[in-house]
């Protein structure tokens, strides 16, 4: 392979070794990513065995993503520093033994720690942060397409994990379903990790664009409005994002579906946002990230609106979310890390894109516990749909004035 791939070839050579990269970024995060989108089929397990009350055990995800916020920028500062093929497979490896772990939960505490700290821990050292930086580091000209490739690993991850998962867990059990899931991730991903990954920074300083500084540092960015405005717009994002993700499969199966069915269609969703990511990225390529990012963003707030009215009577509803919301979730995540690589591009972009996610990451650990609470208290999801929506005009509203800003700057 070192032989047919060239790490100077052109971006849009078949030859070039970023390409190489992305496949690997890719079925990285579809293996061992897509853990992430398996959460709601162990939750409706969990309340079913423990009895738990939604909002308790919906903090379990929120307090993976306190840990991802709170270690993001570090992990960044890791991956900028020792390159990935010392960082992702320590990920990898910390996430396979939190696996093992959550077979051991016995009490909220349990799942606390080994969910909300050991598996996010390995999730994030080699999931969203190293992923983007990696990918930007190889790629310029075409680096939404290639963002939205590799990003899109976790979703199509999710077509098979998903029920894979709700099957395990109907066939063994979900302590064994976890076992059995951290001895296929660590044995797969491991060696292909250390293997072909390998650094390059200097991509990232030959963009094309118009950037005024080819080389940001993280001081430099924090003291930016911009950095601050798509910070703002990434708190918004991280609750409507940890809400429908948690909480979905939960409102599908109260509605009137079966576990497995609720499963299915969350897996058809992880195809589309697949489809959604790269889609995205190559529109955001040839119209531009901002303009993209609005009208994704406008499809994503639909596909909300559709999930909120499902119904025993209308369950073809929940097809339509499948597709709608599938394709606009899975193209504005890819544009807007795109988005970020765009502007803070350089060899500290690690550091710059894990500070930057903190405040999504602490939005995405309220977010569901705020979800739980509102049905736990309405027995319905209708409220917290509504707050999805409302968070998401607000991102809009965020990603609008640093784009205003960002235009000013370049005169």
């Amino acid at each position: 392979m070192k032989f047919y791939f060239s790490e100077n070839a052109s971006e849009n050579s078949s030859r070039y070794y970023g390409w190489v990269i992305v496949g690997l970024t890719f079925f990285t995060m579809a293996v061992g990513g897509s853990v992430v989108g398996t959460f709601p089929v162990f939750y409706v397990a969990f309340l079913n065995e423990f009895g738990w009350s939604r909002a308790d055990t919906a903090l379990a995800f929120s307090f993976s993503m306190a840990t991802y916020a709170i270690s993001a920028g570090l992990i960044g500062a890791m991956v900028d520093r020792w390159g990935p093929r010392v960082i992702i497979p320590t990920g990898i490896t910390i996430l396979c033994v939190g696996l093992v772990l959550m077979s051991k939960v016995s009490s909220l505490p349990t799942l606390y720690f080994f969910y909300g700290g050991v598996v996010a821990l390995g999730i994030t050292m080699f999931g969203f942060i190293p992923t983007s930086t990696v990918v930007s580091q190889w790629f310029a000209q075409r680096r939404s397409v290639a963002m939205g490739i590799s990003l899109s690993g976790r979703s199509c991850g999710g077509i098979v994990m998903v029920p894979f998962s709700a099957y395990l867990i109907a066939t063994f059990g979900w302590r064994s379903a976890y076992v059995l899931l951290a001895i296929g991730i660590i044995v797969i991903l491991v060696p292909l990790n250390v293997l072909f990954h390998r650094s390059r920074a200097d991509i990232a300083e030959k963009k094309a664009g118009n950037d005024l500084k080819a080389n940001w540092t993280l001081k430099e960015a924090l003291s930016d409005s911009v950095f601050w405005l798509l910070f703002l717009a990434g708190i918004f994002n991280g609750v409507g994002f940890s809400v429908v993700g948690v909480h979905q499969a939960a409102h599908m199966v109260d509605v009137g579906m079966s576990t497995i069915k609720a499963a299915s269609l969350i897996g058809g969703l992880a195809v589309v946002r697949a489809l959604g990511g790269i889609f995205g990225g190559w529109v955001g390529d040839r119209i531009g990230r901002t303009r993209t990012f609005y009208l994704l963003s406008l499809v994503a707030m639909s596909g909300v609106f559709l999930l909120m009215n499902l119904s025993e009577h209308l369950a073809w509803l929940g097809y339509a979310y499948v597709l709608v919301y599938g394709i606009g979730a899975g193209a504005r995540g890819a544009i807007f890390v795109s988005l970020k690589a765009d502007i803070f591009a350089g060899k500290s972009f690690g550091r710059i894109l894990g500070f930057s996610q903190a405040g999504g990451g602490l939005a995405s650990a309220v977010g569901p516990w705020i979800a739980g609470y509102i049905f736990d208290l309405w027995e319905s999801y209708y409220w917290a749909f509504i707050l999805v929506l409302s968070v998401q005009i607000l991102s809009l509203v965020a990603v609008a004035a640093a784009s205003s800003q960002e235009k000013r700057r370049k005169g």
